[in-house]
């Protein structure tokens, strides 16, 4: 069995089981202590699991948020591959909101010459909106310097105010454990409204969120449409899961 293969079957056993051990993921995986070792610190050095004392393996309790510069450019091929699928399903006519993720800011070259209206509370994505000439509307708020969007009180008193055909939203991790989890309780209440007032919502993720559990539940994994570029083993019975290629 491959690296990544047995990576990501330590991920789905951690998704069902909210501690295993060195032992049982031995026997699970039918591999040397040594070969697991070499997994287990690749999965801990990327952020996906917790080694504990004793020989115990969770999930991270909380991951550190990466400012958006840093997002843009990781695991860009599969966020564009997610992002070209996504802007596929925005129709002539649409009104769309995009969230400040990475993933939809790679939507945007995709939507040009589209006759839509696109809402955001992204101060990047309505940068590029204009330099792209799409017709766009700037929810303001108070500026989150790190996903580079408005947040707040502001942000959310506008946001009932708009309905939308579809909106577009990203997340900070997924698992059958925990289901869609984001960092940021200010940034949760906005993603709500987005859902709640969309006619068609979306999120899209790539898949090293898959395992990542963060500080908040925003949506079961059940609940919505998952565009993702790969589609873990374990989550083959969703059928909400749709693969980009």
């Amino acid at each position: 069995m491959i690296p990544a293969l047995r990576q990501e079957k330590i991920l789905e056993l951690l998704s069902t089981n909210e501690i295993a051990s060195t032992d049982s993921l031995m026997k699970y995986l039918g591999i040397s202590v040594s070969t697991l070792r070499r997994d287990l610190l690749k999965l801990e050095s990327e952020g996906k699991i917790h080694l504990l004392h004793g020989g115990g393996v969770r999930l991270p309790q909380k991951t550190t948020e990466l400012n958006i510069s840093t997002k843009m450019n990781l695991n860009r091929e599969e966020k564009e591959i997610i992002a070209r699928k996504a802007a596929t399903y925005v129709e002539d006519g649409d009104v769309i909101f995009l969230d400040p993720s990475s993933t939809t800011y790679w939507m945007i070259p995709h939507l040009a010459g589209k006759q839509i209206t696109v809402i955001t509370n992204g101060i990047a994505h309505i940068n590029q909106l204009v330099s792209l000439e799409i017709p766009c509307v700037m929810i303001g708020g108070s500026i989150k310097l790190t996903t580079n969007s408005c947040i707040g009180s502001l942000t959310e008193s506008t946001m009932k105010t708009f309905f939308f055909n579809k909106c577009f939203l990203g997340a900070s991790g997924f698992s059958i454990q925990s289901g869609i989890t984001n960092h940021d309780i200010n940034e949760r209440a906005i993603k709500i409204l987005a859902l709640k007032n969309s006619t068609q919502p979306y999120f899209l993720m790539d898949h090293s969120k898959y395992g990542v559990v963060t500080m908040i539940k925003v949506a079961n994994l059940e609940d919505y449409p998952v565009l993702t570029d790969r589609i873990p083993s374990a989550l083959a019975g969703y059928q909400n899961f749709i693969l980009c290629t």
